[in-house]
């Protein structure tokens, strides 16, 4: 009876612990988590399937293109701030197990504005609401019609976005430095967790992290981060600022890596 009772408080105890854990983001800015599938049609090959694009925006598919890679990272600042947006991804092979990373840089982000506003206008559907359609020509509706069409070819070709995308940085990962990052970005998306009510944040900066796990794909992106996710953001920022410097270190990051506790 001794052994039960004890056991019980130790439980009650334990539980305590693990509901008092504090929140990674509270009261900050705006935030959306997606859990989706990674692949929406099969193709004759993996290569060939049709990618998950529905959460991307157009400067995901600017800097990515019309796949989703192993791991993703996108911070996108104002142009108060560094007037900058970076990313990075990392490539998996398969039939090799071979990793590479991809540093990128759009800068003067007014350009990038416009840039992604024309995009928008090709890419976007028209919902036009019933009462409206009784009241437009047939000649209207038509047009309507073949916008929509094309804008669903155009969301998902990448001869669109490629123009725009810069020239990126290339280096060779090791395995444990690519697995090990890659894990670290699945548990900070899999565990965050918001607390309160978000503030009204005008400026600032967002940043997206997002990977790839079995037939699924995680993003989270977050608006001023807090706590982990900032710990990261500014590891992966580190990661594009040393990339193109040249100085791509992966035994100095495998050890900040391991300081982030998730």
């Amino acid at each position: 009876m001794k052994i039960i009772i004890t056991l019980l408080i130790v439980f009650m105890f334990s539980e305590n612990i693990i509901m008092s854990q504090p929140a990674d983001h509270i009261e900050g800015g705006r935030y959306v988590k997606t859990i989706e599938y990674n692949v929406i049609t099969r193709g004759v090959t993996e290569e060939s399937g049709r990618y998950n694009l529905e959460h991307k925006s157009i400067l995901d598919r600017i800097f990515f293109g019309t796949k989703n890679s192993f791991v993703e990272f996108v911070f996108e600042d104002s142009p108060e701030g560094s007037n900058e947006a970076t990313a990075f991804r990392i490539i998996k092979n398969p039939q090799d197990d071979s990793y590479k990373l991809e540093a990128m840089r759009l800068q003067n982000l007014h350009e990038v504005y416009k840039i992604r506003n024309e995009l928008l206008e090709k890419t976007t559907s028209i919902i036009v609401p019933f009462w409206l359609s009784t009241a437009i020509s047939q000649e209207t509706v038509d047009q309507i019609k073949e916008h929509n069409k094309q804008a669903e070819i155009f969301k998902y070709r990448d001869d669109l976005y490629k123009p725009y995308r810069p020239k990126p940085k290339t280096f060779r990962l090791s395995k444990e430095f690519a697995e090990k990052l890659h894990g670290k970005t699945a548990i900070l998306i899999d565990n965050f967790k918001a607390e309160g009510i978000p503030s009204d944040i005008f400026d600032g900066y967002n940043v997206t992290f997002r990977c790839v796990v079995e037939d699924e794909l995680w993003t989270l992106s977050i608006q001023c981060p807090q706590r982990k996710a900032l710990q990261l953001s500014d590891l992966f920022r580190q990661i594009i600022a040393d990339g193109f410097d040249n100085k791509i270190d992966e035994s100095k990051y495998l050890k900040l890596l391991d300081e982030i506790n998730l």
